[in-house]
């Protein structure tokens, strides 16, 4: 073979590996909450900050953690010799190979410790080396997640308000549709809004009903209550906006590289983003427009595909790509403490191959 290697797609797989690497939550820090010894549950203090984030005294409503189940949509995954990151352009894919490539999308549930197939067949790559990797997603994100919480005090049950007036010591999700940005969608919608929101056509376009998210029994989009966790579904967030704060900031479908290091302690891997119309190639002008989130990472060391490789992975981790954003309201007697929502993070993904070590002896290591 002088230009390209075959191999089966069982060696192809996505796979979580809990605890490989951290990602930012939505509005928090990177690090998660500070947890149980176990690991079971996460400690809280009955306040307006709730949470504390693991290895520092910051208090704060909202933390990341590793969801159940990550739901993902996926239209495109591709190896890049050259940068097809072109900031507030149109992203250029003329020095990609597709790994991936369907108009359609296909649907995969991504769980911690478990490797899903995303292709059937063999998978065929030209030999070189790669630099880069996209990942073009839909921008509704899916996440499935059960969570226990104890005071931090005494390690006793915390009691959380949920929607519809359920109360307890878990929270979980239910089918409701939130974005990024925390905008609604309303008739006469206004950016000018507190908080802002869209129009009702935002909702015909992307096919879903906004909701607002905050306390009380109406706004609160999480149910709370005992271990039985009735009701519980994947609960979808809309990455709508990629400005640092939508807010007070112009829409932006555009996120410049950033180095993962700064946020979840793993070296040479960079991160841009954009958000994409559903032709899968133009910049989306307007959150209305925005379809597809397409994921640039740049490896400082590259992928090579040799006529040695014989397997290829990419591990896909999710290990903080679930936001727990909590609020609370009242006073003395009355405070409570309302599971408000979860965001829907952004994965990363480090990419392994296999080489055979001689002609008759057996594959090497993933490296």
């Amino acid at each position: 073979m002088k230009n390209k290697i075959s191999f089966f797609i069982t060696v192809i797989t996505l796979s979580v590996i809990f605890n490989l690497l951290t990602q930012s939550s939505s509005e928090a820090a990177a690090t998660g909450c500070v947890k149980t010894d176990d690991g079971t549950a996460i400690k809280v203090t009955a306040q307006a900050n709730m949470f504390v984030l693991a290895g520092t005294s910051t208090a704060v409503n909202q933390c990341s953690q590793e969801p159940d189940e990550y739901k993902v949509k996926f239209y495109k995954v591709a190896l890049c010799t050259a940068d097809p990151y072109k900031g507030a352009a149109d992203p250029d894919f003329s020095s990609c190979s597709d790994i991936f490539n369907n108009t359609d999308g296909v649907d995969k549930i991504i769980k911690p410790n478990t490797e899903t197939n995303l292709l059937e067949g063999d998978l065929v790559l030209p030999r070189g080396t790669y630099p880069y990797l996209v990942v073009m997603v839909n921008n509704q994100l899916h996440v499935k997640h059960k969570q226990k919480y104890v005071l931090a005090s005494n390690g006793n049950d915390a009691t959380f308000y949920g929607n519809s007036s359920g109360s307890g010591t878990y929270c979980w999700t239910i089918p409701v549709v939130t974005t990024y940005t925390t905008f609604s969608a309303t008739n006469g919608g206004q950016m000018t809004d507190s908080p802002p929101a869209y129009g009702l056509d935002y909702n015909t376009a992307q096919g879903v009903t906004l909701v607002e998210s905050g306390p009380g029994t109406t706004d609160a989009r999480l149910k709370c209550g005992d271990v039985n966790a009735a009701g519980m579904d994947f609960a979808t967030e809309i990455i709508d906006d990629l400005a640092d704060d939508p807010e007070n900031e112009v829409y932006r479908a555009h996120f410049d590289y950033k180095d993962a290091e700064a946020d979840t302690g793993v070296t040479g891997i960079e991160m841009a983003q954009n958000l994409i119309e559903d032709d899968d190639v133009t910049l989306a002008a307007t959150a209305i427009k925005a379809k597809r989130l397409l994921s640039h990472f740049k490896y400082t060391s590259p992928v090579v595909i040799s006529e040695n490789t014989v397997g290829f992975k990419m591990r896909f981790s999710t290990f903080s790509s679930v936001s727990l954003d909590f609020d609370s309201d009242g006073a003395g007697g009355s405070f409570k403490m309302w599971g408000a929502k979860v965001g829907a993070d952004p994965f990363m993904i480090q990419v392994q191959t296999k080489e055979k070590r001689s002609r008759r002896a057996r594959a090497g290591d993933w490296r």
